[in-house]
């Protein structure tokens, strides 16, 4: 109750509220905040566009080897491709004589025109 009795008695002076000033620095933090995270927000989207570029290529590789897979021997032979916009080249050789080694290559080009790859090596048993 006493602490109610000094709230209620207490009289506005000079030194209560904000000063322009301080209203100023406040309001250039908080735009340099705004600023710095719309900034990150343009990293934020460019990484995800790398990433769902990197889903589709790896997407594109494991077709392409699930496609042999299920391929006669007498069938395999290199050859490309061109699966949205990447394009997809393989190369079948002989390891052993009942395996082959298959190359997966699937290149293409960034919005900044960088030409990227990623290549995957794997073998497949080609019959008994």
């Amino acid at each position: 109750m006493k602490i109610f009795k000094l709230l209620k008695n207490r009289k506005l002076g000079a030194s209560d509220g904000f000063s322009m000033l301080e209203v100023m620095v406040g309001i250039i933090i908080f735009t340099l905040g705004l600023l710095l995270l719309g900034s990150m927000m343009v990293v934020s989207i460019d990484g995800n566009v790398w990433s769902n570029k990197t889903t589709e290529v790896v997407q594109a590789v494991r077709d392409k080897v699930e496609d042999f897979r299920n391929t006669k021997v007498a069938d395999m032979h290199n050859g490309n491709d061109v699966v949205d916009g990447m394009l997809r080249s393989w190369m079948v050789s002989d390891e052993a004589e009942n395996l082959k080694r298959l190359t997966v290559v699937v290149s293409w080009n960034d919005k900044r025109d960088v030409t990227h790859a990623c290549t995957t090596t794997t073998f497949i048993e080609a019959g008994i």
